[in-house]
């Protein structure tokens, strides 16, 4: 069963051997990169919006469609992968899933049809859901518990430099060899090398064996369905997962989507300025996630540091959205505060990680991801709702004409959602592994 005490320690999975931290980073880096590599090609399209509408002939709502493939795939096989992952050990998906993304992407670049584009957009979904899980399953493998929140901050970091790379330096290539060349030649030989790394370097568990004792009914199928049913019944996990989701909001409806908008109507900008004003968000994040996992490991607190990202994310967003006059220089300042202050959001995983057996780790982590990304499916056509709501009818040149009352309207979905993660914290339990002399 899944432990219910707060010290989530499992007597039967007790670190028996040691192993050199070098190499322990040297393997994950592998997963790490793989998920910088996917975030490149999950928001490629964003820089290429003209070429592809052009190309494939359609408008911007079948485009929409198009990209939209790709979440599909990722959100709906978290679970069966996460299975897999405890099944069959991180290695042998990685290996196939970043040889699927970079099939998919060959296939997008030589795409002549809008199916066909629809199809390799769906493989690479497909093979970018392995990535996270797959470097938080190598983490688990590797690293001893007490390090895990470290290895999730980096994680986030590498995310967050994917995205970067995905937007002004695949726009530079772009310009200069085309959308289909630069995928091609510059993106495709990049998934190559990282598949070929992973073949020859990463392996499942240390050379001189696992870190926890395990046996074959542990990672049987049954007993991973039977993990799984645990894990959908723990209420703690489903408090974790929702807080994840919740704290997601900012970056998935502000970030991504809503926040450009409402900059450049805000500050009367053009929509390049507006976007280096939200890629501070990102910064901050990258910068945040490994700093709030080594604050939260040398506090020896999980519960505490998410319990403060929520408050000071409920600040900052507030601030952004909502005060008045702010000097357009500050907001570059306060979109960086908020990145920060979301990094207490990956703990979630770190969390979700010490309330199960080692050996479905894969399968929580996936869990608690399709909590999150279902929710963040949800999340930004509901704001596009609340406008459309308060929406007065005015069209400027066939577009439809948002004031920035009606942005601040639709966007409390963002503080709400953020005071609502704040209120699951009794729900929380602190997880921070405790030794046997702490717990004495």
């Amino acid at each position: 069963m899944v432990n219910e005490e707060t010290p989530i320690s499992h007597p039967a999975e007790q670190v028996v051997r040691h192993h050199h931290g070098v190499q322990a980073w040297f393997i994950w880096s592998f997963g790490g990169l793989f998920y910088l590599y996917q975030f490149i090609l999950r928001n490629s399209p964003g820089v290429m919006t003209d070429d592809l509408m052009r190309d494939f002939s359609v408008e911007a709502c079948a485009l929409g469609v198009l990209t939209s493939f790709y979440l599909i795939s990722y959100s709906s096989l978290q679970i069966p992968v996460g299975i897999g992952m405890d099944k069959f050990g991180p290695t042998r998906l990685l290996r196939g899933a970043i040889l699927l993304c970079v099939v998919g992407t060959a296939l997008f670049a030589v795409s002549e049809s809008f199916q066909l584009a629809c199809l390799s957009r769906l493989l690479i979904g497909v093979g970018s859901t392995c990535a996270f899980l797959g470097s938080l399953k190598l983490a688990t493998c590797w690293f001893p518990p007490e390090k895990l929140a470290l290895v999730v901050g980096f994680t986030m970091l590498a995310g967050k430099i994917g995205a970067t790379f995905g937007q002004a330096p695949l726009a530079l290539l772009i310009d200069i060899f085309g959308w289909r060349d630069a995928l091609l030649y510059v993106v495709v030989p990049i998934g190559l090398a990282l598949a070929a790394g992973v073949w020859f370097f990463v392996s499942d568990e240390p050379p001189e064996g696992p870190l926890v004792p395990r046996n074959v009914t542990e990672t049987s199928l049954n007993s991973l369905l039977t993990h799984l049913k645990e894990i959908i019944v723990d209420y703690r996990i489903w408090a974790l997962g929702f807080y994840g989701a919740l704290m997601y909001v900012p970056m998935l409806a502000f970030v991504d989507l809503w926040g450009i908008p409402f900059l450049m109507k805000l500050y009367d900008i053009d929509r390049a300025t507006a976007g280096s004003v939200t890629t501070m968000f990102y910064v901050g994040v990258g910068i945040g996630s490994p700093v709030v996992a080594i604050l939260s490991d040398y506090f020896k607190a999980r519960k505490v540091p998410m319990a403060i990202g929520a408050i000071l994310s409920i600040l900052f967003n507030g601030l952004i959205i909502y005060m008045p006059n702010v000097p357009f220089s500050a907001m570059y300042g306060l979109l960086f505060a908020a990145g920060v202050v979301f990094s207490a959001q990956p703990l979630i995983f770190a969390s979700v990680c010490q309330l199960t057996p080692v050996t479905s780790n894969g399968t929580v982590i996936s869990f608690t991801n399709m909590i999150v990304m279902m929710l963040g499916l949800v999340t930004q056509p509901l704001v596009g709702w609340f406008l459309d709501k308060v929406w007065e009818g005015v069209m400027y040149n066939g577009v439809p004409h948002y004031t920035v009352a009606d942005y601040r309207f639709a966007l409390l979905s963002i503080p709400l959602s953020l005071l609502l993660a704040l209120l699951l914290m009794p729900l929380i339990p602190e997880t921070f592994p405790r030794s046997k002399e702490e717990l004495d």
